[in-house]
């Protein structure tokens, strides 16, 4: 029976033991999404990424444009000249088709890396902003809000660290391809 009791208060002090060394760290929580939508420098970022989008689609808009045009061009023709002129220009037709989407596909490859590349640059850049504050505030865990359940309100130092993020970082600049 002592050998049970001993066993007993071994556990307990054990199981207190890592409760009250625990219990030291703080935990919080942070909605990151929020950070990155709402930031004026994330706002800044965003603004200057999709003015490049806009610009590929009017571009793209534009060459599409001219190729129906010259599709157009090429069917109309087709009683007018021989057959194999119209098939010569039907195969560069097609050709030139293959090399805009070839392009076309390039470009947007280039744009979603670039768009990554400069989302992660940005985060690289606001993550000692958020470790400052968490070693300001001796919270040992953050954790993102959406693999939260349930927590409280006053757990979440979302406002807090963009209030940081906007007064020392006012913009953010999208570097330019090399």
């Amino acid at each position: 029976m002592k050998n049970y009791i001993y066993k007993f208060l071994f556990l307990f002090f054990i199981i207190n033991f890592f409760s009250f060394s625990n219990a030291d760290d703080k935990i919080a929580y942070i909605d990151m999404d929020f950070i990155l939508s709402q930031s004026n420098a994330s706002k800044s970022l965003f603004n200057q990424l999709n003015k490049i989008e806009d610009m590929n689609l009017k571009n793209f808009k534009n060459n599409e444009k001219s190729l129906k045009d010259e599709e157009s061009k090429i069917l109309s023709s087709k009683n007018i000249v021989s057959n194999e002129e119209y098939t010569i220009k039907v195969n560069n037709f097609r050709e030139d088709l293959k090399n805009y989407q070839t392009k076309k596909r390039e470009i947007i490859n280039k744009f979603n890396k670039k768009k990554n590349d400069e989302i992660i640059r940005y985060i690289n850049l606001i993550s000692p902003i958020i470790n400052e504050f968490m070693e300001k505030n001796s919270i040992g865990i953050l954790i993102e809000k959406k693999n939260i359940f349930i927590a409280k309100s006053n757990y979440d130092i979302t406002k807090n660290v963009l209030e940081k993020i906007n007064n020392q970082i006012k913009e953010f600049k999208i570097l330019d391809d090399k």
